[in-house]
């Protein structure tokens, strides 16, 4: 089972209101407005071993992982496309989770994050917007096969 968190960290001291999705929730789709352009960004996305940074710099994406061993470590990001990458815990050569965050604004007026796994180690994905510092995060509990992120009202601040 997902366990699904939404925190305001500097967000809040900014005095910025963010809507919690409730799961299976009807939402109103409406189109952005014209007129709104870019977000400015105020915590910019530095990329490293374990940071990616997707959606050209504005989401950014790190994991953690801990095995039933009691390994515990950061997982290792490797972008793929502006939109989607993937992380590795042991070897570069083995694949365990692939994300993907989309700007779904014409649709549905949020950003989406999609997210798999090869792996059932517990693994906790923080996925935090560089606008507001507002993060989602998805933890996949130990022993459970990994639990597809298909999470279309992940951030509601668009564009």
């Amino acid at each position: 089972m997902r366990i699904q968190q939404r925190t305001l960290l500097i967000g809040m001291a900014l005095g910025l209101a963010f809507a919690a999705a409730s799961p299976g929730g009807a939402a109103e789709l409406s189109a952005p407005s014209p007129a709104a352009g870019p977000a400015e960004v105020l915590f910019p996305c530095v990329a490293d071993d374990t940071t990616m940074c997707l959606n050209h710099g504005r989401f950014r994406t790190t994991a953690n992982f801990r095995t039933n061993e009691g390994v515990t470590g950061g997982a290792h990001a490797v972008p793929l496309t502006d939109d989607t990458g993937y992380f590795w815990f042991f070897s570069s050569s083995n694949v365990e989770i692939i994300v993907k965050v989309l700007n779904g604004c014409g649709v549905n007026q949020h950003y989406w994050v999609f997210a798999g796994g090869l792996t059932n180690v517990n693994v906790i994905m923080r996925v935090a917007d560089t606008t507001n510092e507002g993060f989602t995060q998805y933890d996949n509990r130990p022993n459970t096969p990994y639990q597809p992120v298909q999470d279309t009202t992940a951030f509601p601040n668009c564009p």
